[in-house]
């Protein structure tokens, strides 16, 4: 990809006393403090060679965190490998729930979490009654690197295009971590696997207290379309809608809202 001027975002925790509104109350997203973490070696303290990045979690209003995520709304995390191979993940039992992972080979791997479905907001007057029913689902794109070198080497694949069958899932028609400030970033959004139409699709830096949120619609075809702005650093991409319940569910409450989110990094590329 062309690379456009930008600027370079300092290290993510300094985002943490700048928060950004986020439009949507209580989504989940998933944090990582390098989303393209390259193979280390050391004779000492890593006679193995690998990579490390350390997962934390986004829950509630604002960014990059807002809240911890209670037992009660948690439903888990796995990590999906360049192989195909899926790997159950333990996360930390308190706060962010942050857990430290290392990765010994090369190559693309999506983290992807979820919540518990659950009912919210009791309706005065009406027993055993909701506003709303919840889905929230995450994923996040990191690229294992080979040496420290970027842009990422190799043919301009996108090992990300394969869906990994969340129930509301983002699919980037790129691989956004070869992206730079200024690029268009085209995804689409799937519900049970087939394209969902009408999801408002949204993309923000996670970190610039100033950055601007782009918003959009999903077409018929699940496609939509948004240009990442000038900030290097991490991303996020959220497909949301909310409908009438219908079925058992109208029993039980008034709307049913779908949520997922899709983090990943544009990397900073010095000039040459």
């Amino acid at each position: 990809m062309k690379k456009k001027a930008g600027k370079l975002m300092a290290g993510i925790f300094m985002g943490l006393g700048l928060m950004v509104s986020q439009v949507f109350a209580h989504d989940l997203w998933i944090n990582m403090t390098d989303y393209t973490p390259a193979l280390w070696q050391h004779a000492k303290y890593a006679p193995t060679p690998r990579a490390k990045t350390v997962v934390y979690f986004g829950w509630g209003h604002s960014y990059p965190v807002a809240d911890f995520i209670s037992d009660r709304v948690w439903g888990g995390l796995e990590r999906i490998e360049p192989d195909g191979s899926r790997i159950p993940m333990e996360v930390g039992s308190e706060g962010f729930r942050a857990l430290r992972v290392d990765m010994h080979t090369p190559g693309a791997r999506v983290f992807a979490a979820h919540t518990k479905p659950a009912f919210y907001g009791p309706v005065e007057g009406k027993k055993d009654f909701h506003q709303i029913y919840y889905e929230k689902y995450a994923k996040a794109l990191v690229s294992v690197l080979p040496q420290r070198t970027l842009p990422l080497d190799g043919p301009d694949s996108n090992p990300f295009a394969t869906p990994i069958g969340q129930k509301v899932e983002i699919v980037p028609m790129v691989n956004p971590n070869r992206l730079q400030p200024g690029d268009s970033l085209e995804v689409r959004v799937l519900v049970d696997g087939k394209p969902a139409a009408d999801y408002e699709v949204t993309a923000s830096n996670l970190v610039a207290p100033n950055a601007r949120t782009e918003k959009t619609r999903s077409n018929a075809a699940g496609m939509a379309k948004l240009t990442l702005e000038e900030f290097y650093g991490p991303w996020i991409v959220t497909a949301s809608r909310s409908f009438p319940a219908t079925g058992e569910k109208a029993l039980k409450c008034e709307s049913i809202s779908y949520t997922a989110t899709m983090t990943f990094a544009l990397p900073f590329v010095p000039e040459i």
